[in-house]
């Protein structure tokens, strides 16, 4: 949903791989419908290696209530290795390598028509920025042109308000949100108006790396940053010995702003990031940036009512302007801009990048041009991008087919919801409704953006500027008018993502076409593995719906409460268990997870997306038994929990181990494999596990909340 309220759950973290958009704050890492189109809607042959269910995958020496996961996934663990460009390895990787396989595909399918196509199609459109990106020779004979006047620009600040002149031309040209972010998007306690927002703005790490902020000076990470910075300012022609200074200025910088930032688990509070107030309020924490100012240089109305976002944020804020010159400001600003548009200049700024990888996420090399090209056309172009994709590699019987499976889970579901004696009977009779009222989409919208006036030419920079200006367009015509909701258009829910994201702002989720296939979804493939797989992430996003944030928003999609007290606390009491669980998982040696609050949210999701999809696997085989078989020797509901496991098979760097610890929401791959399947009583009986066996859950300590 919105860039400044974290409120899209969504199954799968971000990878933890760094591509040429990296470099400024950013984490990633053919015209005719179907004339691409390959073997199983696109994707070669997907087997034991990709994690396509099997026995294969399996290490059948060790007994399953020793080590589930070695049990289920040994196999694959000692057999596959983890390519060298990606810091972890496992089911996302693995398809978003095959999607990207495809995506080559449409890009030089719509690089060779870019000149033919008709103006403003998205093959127009993705084929010259495509091409423009591919012009190395180009891009490397312009070097620092294309950005000049934004450098000379920058240089020329002279005071505050000549700072804030900068911040709203940067936004309007697709440079850094410096400082401040300021924009519309929906109110949470209104779903059908808009509101103005306040927030931080990005720093020089994208939020998912955040936490290297956080390292001392010596640490790996943070030297391998500093050294980033130094190389960048080198290869821009700043001297040695500024670049030093400059790279330390920004550090510390990035830190104190950091500092001031909510924690993951804040931050997705709303009772802690949507905070009603004033602008002649939010003026009082900052007085140095005339915030009317900056209203007016966005052409923004001045509004009564803002929402403020980052509570501790402004008055950090006024106190760096206090103490840093207006020299520091333009270097810092200077450093920033050259970051943003690095990746579209010249290659030498791919250099720097590769220490930045190996410290960050432990990876040595970059990905390929034609990847690193697609992850900024997808950061830009996301939409006409995703239907080049969907036209050419999801067809419609799979679409269907994944809608006809939400159905069976929401099933499940409703079926489940009146037996949840642990609600009152007030607040399950509310979530029942909420329930009956959740919405989805499968693939990709029944109605595109509308990109057709957007020009895209051989300029990057320029064609980038011409983007954020389209988006700048949109978003001020969003005030005063009724809130018109854009399915799949967030950087998580992109058709061509494979992932899946529930919004509680719309109580409802979107299931992107990317992951509509094998390995978690084939149409050939036993009703256990497609109901334990593409099945648990239907209801996954759907207990999303009910988890720690989904609980305060109601069937309408608004901040409300509508439980009784006693429900909240029964509520906490089973999240504390899936807390405390989290909190004894050991990571690494010497690094103990301890961040069971920052992801209980997803735990929970989990577990409910098992539960409900065993329960509508048990449902559906009673109406189907001929379909009840034993395959291989292992019965429906043993392939059901093996095929959950081994889709969470992970291999990776420690560096990234670390890195996602710190902020994301989502546990390690090893943690999900088998963390919510101890509490499922059907788990236990299928691999007679018993007490006294070391993956043993005590049913005291078991949680059955939807």
């Amino acid at each position: 949903m919105s860039e400044y309220l974290s409120s899209r759950h969504c199954v799968i973290p971000a990878p933890f791989r760094l591509t040429a958009v990296a470099a400024s704050a950013t984490l990633v890492l053919c015209t005719a419908p179907c004339a691409l189109a390959q073997k199983s809607g696109g994707l070669d042959a997907v087997g034991p290696d990709q994690l396509a269910f099997s026995t294969k995958n399996m290490d059948a020496s060790v007994a399953p209530g020793q080590d589930f996961y070695t049990y289920a996934a040994g196999a694959w663990l000692r057999r596959v290795p983890r390519p060298e460009r990606h810091g972890g390895y496992g089911f996302f990787e693995i398809v978003a390598d095959s999607v990207e396989g495809q995506m080559r595909q449409v890009l030089e399918q719509a690089a060779t028509s870019a000149k033919t196509a008709p103006k403003g199609s998205p093959a127009q459109q993705v084929g010259t920025f495509f091409n423009a990106y591919m012009n190395v020779a180009a891009r490397d004979a312009a070097g620092l042109a294309p950005i000049k006047s934004h450098i000379d620009r920058a240089a020329s600040i002279k005071d505050i308000n000549g700072l804030v002149r900068f911040m709203a031309q940067m936004v309007e040209e697709g440079g850094p949100a410096l400082f401040l972010k300021v924009g519309p998007d929906v109110d949470l306690i209104n779903n059908k108006a808009y509101a103005l927002y306040v927030g931080g703005g990005e720093l020089g790490l994208s939020d998912k790396l955040e936490d290297v902020f956080e390292e001392a000076d010596g640490g790996p990470r943070i030297k391998g940053y500093r050294t980033f910075l130094i190389e960048t300012l080198k290869i821009a022609g700043t001297p040695q010995a500024d670049a030093i200074r400059v790279a330390d200025l920004s550090i510390e910088i990035d830190r104190k702003l950091h500092a001031a930032k909510l924690p993951p688990v804040e931050a997705n509070d709303p009772s802690k990031s949507y905070i009603p107030t004033t602008i002649a309020e939010l003026q009082r924490q900052i007085p140095q940036i005339d915030l009317t100012l900056l209203l007016k240089e966005r052409r923004y109305p001045t509004a009564d009512r803002v929402i403020l976002s980052e509570p501790r944020y402004l008055p950090v804020l006024s106190k760096l302007f206090a103490e840093h010159s207006i020299q520091d400001i333009r270097d810092y600003v200077n450093l920033r801009v050259i970051l943003a548009y690095a990746p579209y200049l010249s290659t030498k700024f791919d250099e720097p990048l590769v220490g930045l990888n190996q410290a960050l996420t432990g990876a040595s090399v970059l990905p390929a041009k034609q990847e690193r090209a697609l992850e900024l056309i997808k950061a830009k172009l996301g939409q006409p991008v995703s239907k080049l994709y969907t036209d050419n590699f999801f067809p419609a019987a799979t679409r269907q087919k994944a809608a006809e499976m939400v159905g069976m889970i929401k099933g499940a579901f409703l079926e489940r919801m009146p037996q949840r004696a642990w609600l009152s009977d007030q607040t399950r009779a509310a979530a029942l409704e909420k329930l009956e009222n959740l919405s989805f989409e499968i693939g990709y919208p029944d109605q595109w953006i509308d990109y057709g006036q957007l020009e895209v030419t051989d300029d990057l920079v320029g064609t980038v500027a011409a983007i954020a200006r389209f988006n700048a367009e949109r978003d001020r015509r969003k005030f005063g008018r009724p809130v018109e909701y854009n399915s799949f258009n967030t950087p998580e829910s992109l058709p061509m993502v494979v992932n899946a994201g529930y919004n509680p702002t719309i109580n409802g989720f979107e299931v992107p076409a990317a992951i509509v296939q094998p390995p978690m979804f084939d149409a050939k493939s036993d009703p256990a593995v497609n109901f334990c797989r593409m099945g648990a992430v239907i209801g996954h996003e759907m207990t999303h719906g009910f988890d720690w944030m989904g609980k305060q928003f109601d069937k309408d999609g608004n901040l409300k409460n509508w439980w009784q007290p006693s429900d909240g606390e029964a509520f906490d009491a089973l999240a504390a268990k899936l807390i405390s669980q989290a909190n004894r998982y050991v990571v690494l040696p010497g690094l103990v997870n301890s961040s069971g609050a920052q992801q209980v949210g997803e735990n929970m999701a989990d577990l409910g997306g098992i539960t409900l999809a065993h329960q509508a696997l048990r449902t559906y085989l009673a109406k189907h038994p001929e379909e009840d078989i034993v395959i291989d020797g292992l019965n429906q509901d043993q392939r059901c929990f093996l095929a959950w496991t081994q889709l969470w098979a992970w291999k990776g760097k420690d560096e990234t181990l670390r890195s996602q610890v710190a902020r994301d929401a989502h546990p390690p791959n090893a943690y999900r494999a088998l963390a919510p399947l101890v509490h499922l009583d059907a788990f236990y009986k299928a691999f007679d596990i018993k007490e006294g066996d070391p993956i043993w859950l005590q049913p005291s300590n078991r949680v059955e909340a939807w």
